[in-house]
C-alpha cells in the first residue's frame, strides 16, 4: 500500500482529454500534481482504497500517472523512528 502516484504529463501515450474523465479521476490529478500516498488519496477523496486502486489502475493502464514504490531510505527512517518510540515507552 505504500506506493506513490504523480501524474506523467506530457509522456503520456495513451492520454485521454480531461473532460473524458470521470470527477474522481480528475481529483485524483488534481490531488496527485506532486507525489502522493495511496492512503493519502484515499483520505482526501473520502474513498475506499480499493476503489482508489482500481481508479489509479485504469488510470496507470491509459498513461496518466506512474505508480512508483517510495525510497529504500524512508524505510530505514521509518524503523529508526519505532525503535525510538518502543524504547520511551520502555522508559516509562
Amino acid at each position: 500500500m505504500r506506493r506513490r502516484v504523480r501524474p506523467r504529463g506530457h509522456r503520456a501515450r495513451h492520454r485521454r482529454p480531461p473532460g473524458d474523465l470521470g470527477p474522481e479521476q480528475q481529483l485524483i490529478l488534481r490531488a496527485a500534481r506532486e507525489p502522493i500516498s495511496l492512503a493519502d488519496l484515499a483520505v482526501e477523496l473520502d474513498l475506499p482504497v480499493g476503489v482508489i486502486r482500481v481508479l489509479l489502475g485504469d488510470m496507470r493502464d491509459h498513461g496518466l500517472i506512474s505508480v512508483t514504490s517510495p525510497s529504500a531510505g524512508g524505510a530505514r527512517s521509518n524503523e529508526r523512528i519505532l525503535k525510538e518510540v518502543i524504547n520511551g515507552l520502555r522508559a516509562l
